[in-house]
């Protein structure tokens, strides 16, 4: 349909200089990289800025005391935001300064002030830079910092507002986890909030995590963390990985040859599907990168330990664990996604929307995945590209639950493999369609690639809610184990904290 076409003005990537928000000390660094590499100038300087984190990280090994952890770790941070992102760094000041006065001044309400208050800033930031557009022409600027920033000044002062308002035997597992009993001193919540080794790309670090690492409680006492630095190496090697992955395909697959190419519309339904495929794949591995990176980086400060495994003894590393690249790549169904696709900021909106927008005593539904995934689509910006992406991932969460429901309760466990593969293909190639609303984050855009391919995986999922839905009947008696197992299946759709099993495996 002709109402579907990406027309040349729908197909304007936006002209602007990726130097004029760069002083010449930093245009004088990354301009070399960029003209060699064809890399944009923003993601030299980015990158530039996330390789530093790790050896950051390394130097908190050499550091035995707390007070001058902290202290280091403001120091560090602030002049990793100054290279990476120069005045706006202020930004930060703002958010953490705002944050800490509201827990100061009214314990009972902090956390929704704090709440509302940093949300509000940074929809303000959002809407003042332009960041979507920015970002789509690799000039990426603070507002993917100052998201972490929100996420970790939300959770500080929601946890403090908790244990000063109820009573302990009436927090749930979670809250008494990261319960924030006293107000943190100024000294440690700056060294928090600026922590180096997450700074740029998340993930968003709890407060108490932050704390009983830094005074060797929790996981960090007794026999400590060993040693870093094989764990560290691994990690270093994998995200290397995906960074070339990403290098090698965006060579051949770009927005500006696929969906904003002038040939686009002239190719078959299948050629589409392959090339947003492909495209999807390749963007992928960027954050597959950023994410493996960092969390080498929390290795190496030894904050990213998890303690010992209770059979094995074996040291463990999922502290700050925010992506599980082949888990994303093996999903089966899309309610698995959310467990292996930043993860921390799947936790947190489980924990800190997810789960206090469901009414006492009622169980969670499609409302509250709906309300989530709005409040994500708000924490990533205002272009419509975001928020059509996170709505319909609910949908296509809530169609694959449905039918995952009728497949368990009325399919014969022998022929299983019959639907799991068409729902696996649904599932790899839907999100690779979903993404590219988030690539291209205008509406007008967003509309004309789905309908280039006639909003096929749209339909394909409606389908699957209506019928799962409509058709759901008396579900077969199962074994205590295999409910326990669905129900953890099913709660993953906003991210907890127990493990997901493949389908196979139940």
């Amino acid at each position: 349909s002709s109402s579907w076409r990406l027309t040349p003005r729908q197909a304007t990537m936006g002209d602007f200089d990726p130097y004029a928000s760069m002083a010449e000390w930093q245009r004088g660094v990354v301009e070399p990289f960029a003209q060699m590499s064809g890399i944009p100038p923003g993601t030299v300087l980015f990158t530039f800025a996330l390789w530093a984190s790790l050896p950051l990280g390394a130097v908190f090994q050499l550091i035995p005391w707390p007070t001058l952890k902290s202290v280091y770790s403001f120091v560090s941070g602030v002049l990793l935001s100054v290279f990476a992102f120069g005045s706006s760094t202020y930004t930060c000041a703002v958010l953490g300064i705002f944050s800490y006065a509201a827990m100061v001044i009214d314990r009972k309400r902090c956390g929704y002030i704090v709440f509302a208050g940093s949300f509000a800033y940074l929809i303000y930031f959002h809407a003042f830079s332009a960041s979507g557009e920015a970002w789509k022409a690799g000039n990426i600027d603070i507002t993917g910092l100052l998201m972490v920033l929100t996420l970790k000044v939300t959770a500080c002062a929601l946890n403090y507002q908790d244990s000063g308002t109820i009573a302990e035997s009436e927090l749930n597992d979670f809250q008494r986890r990261r319960a924030v009993k006293t107000l943190p001193s100024v000294v440690e919540y700056a060294g928090w909030l600026m922590f180096p080794c997450t700074l740029v790309v998340g993930p968003a670090i709890e407060f108490r995590d932050y704390h009983d690492w830094l005074h060797k409680k929790g996981v960090w006492g007794g026999k400590g963390c060993p040693s870093v630095w094989g764990r560290c190496a691994l990690l270093v090697a994998y995200s290397q990985a995906f960074a070339a992955v990403h290098m090698i395909v965006m060579q051949y697959y770009t927005l500006g040859n696929t969906y904003l190419g002038a040939d686009w519309n002239d190719k078959s339904v299948l050629q589409k599907f392959w090339e947003l495929h492909i495209l999807g794949q390749g963007s992928r591995g960027k954050y597959f990168f950023c994410w493996v990176w960092a969390e080498a980086a929390c290795v190496a400060a030894g904050i990213g330990f998890s303690g010992y495994d209770s059979e094995t003894g074996a040291p463990t590393w999922s502290g700050c664990t925010n992506v599980r690249p082949m888990g994303v790549e093996k999903a089966a169904t899309f309610v698995e996604i959310p467990h292996h696709w930043n993860v921390q900021t799947g936790k947190w909106l489980r924990h800190y929307v997810y789960d206090r927008t469901t009414p006492p005593g009622k169980k969670p539904g499609f409302t509250q995945i709906l309300i989530t995934q709005v409040v994500s689509g708000v924490w990533h910006g205002l272009y419509a590209g975001y928020w059509l992406f996170f709505v319909s991932s609910a949908v296509f969460l809530q169609g694959s639950k449905s039918m995952f429901r009728w497949q368990r309760a009325h399919w014969p466990r022998r022929w299983n493999f019959v639907l799991d593969f068409p729902h696996w293909l649904l599932t790899t190639v839907g999100l690779n369609y979903l993404c590219g609303a988030f690539m291209l984050v205008t509406y007008e855009q967003c509309m004309a690639a789905w309908g280039s391919v006639y909003f096929i995986p749209h339909w394909i999922v409606l389908f699957m809610l209506v019928f799962g839905e409509t058709f759901k009947g008396k579900r077969k008696p199962r074994a205590t184990a295999e409910v326990k197992t669905t129900v953890a299946v099913e709660r993953d759709a906003t991210n907890g904290d127990a493990p997901v099993e493949s389908k196979k495996e139940q």
